[in-house]
């Protein structure tokens, strides 16, 4: 009898050994998947950011020269969708969704239109991008061959989630874009290489993306 009772007792020991084991594992597997979700709702938040800062910039460089005032420094600007400076608050990637779908375009959409272009999956929230112009310099060179009068300089905060609304990216770029110059404005949406409406400035002019990061 003793001997069987030892024998019960080793058996449960080692059958609760063995389920420690089994929960440890599962636990270590839920882990590891919950943080796999996480990372792959990040980059698809950052992904769909970063399809919003595209056709912000699109829009900005589809601006017609007539659109900003030539030479004036500050709030010139006609084109729906580009704000003065000082319009943004300093943190948009704290402000909550509502605050962006009330001041900021979905990605695909036409400010000028109304219409609204086919876009890849943008998640649980349409994608959203705003502009505002931060710094302007007038060049007074446009005698010359692809020369341009004004060179302004654009900030671009896009906005992206997951397909979970929590998982949210915003992303900031630094850009340039000369005026009222010789040359073609870009197509909006884009139908082709973004680099087309730089590419007519031969590099004499700072032009397109300057710097990016990501604020959220």
């Amino acid at each position: 009898m003793k001997n069987r009772g030892i024998a019960l007792l080793t058996g449960l020991v080692l059958l609760a050994a063995v389920s420690l084991l089994a929960l440890s594992a599962t636990t270590g597997t839920l882990l590891q998947r919950n943080m796999a979700i996480n990372y792959e709702e990040n980059a698809l938040a950052l992904q769909n950011a970063s399809v919003a800062a595209n056709y912000a910039l699109a829009w900005l460089n589809s601006r017609a020269v007539i659109e900003r005032q030539s030479g004036c420094q500050i709030n010139c600007l006609l084109p729906v969708g580009i704000r003065n400076p000082g319009e943004i608050p300093d943190q948009p990637e704290f402000e909550s969704a509502e605050w962006w779908r009330n001041n900021a375009f979905a990605a695909g959409f036409n400010p000028e239109t109304g219409e609204t272009s086919l876009t890849p999956d943008q998640g649980a929230e349409p994608a959203r991008w705003i502009i505002e112009e931060i710094h302007y310099i007038a060049t007074g060179d446009s005698r010359e061959e692809y020369g341009a009068e004004g060179l302004g300089y654009y900030r671009i905060l896009s906005r992206g989630s997951g397909r979970n609304e929590r998982s949210v990216a915003v992303i900031e770029t630094i850009n340039a874009r000369p005026w009222e110059g010789d040359f073609q404005a870009g197509a909006y949406p884009l139908d082709g290489p973004d680099s087309a409406f730089c590419a007519q400035f031969e590099s004499r002019y700072d032009c397109g993306s300057l710097s990016w990061r990501q604020r959220r």
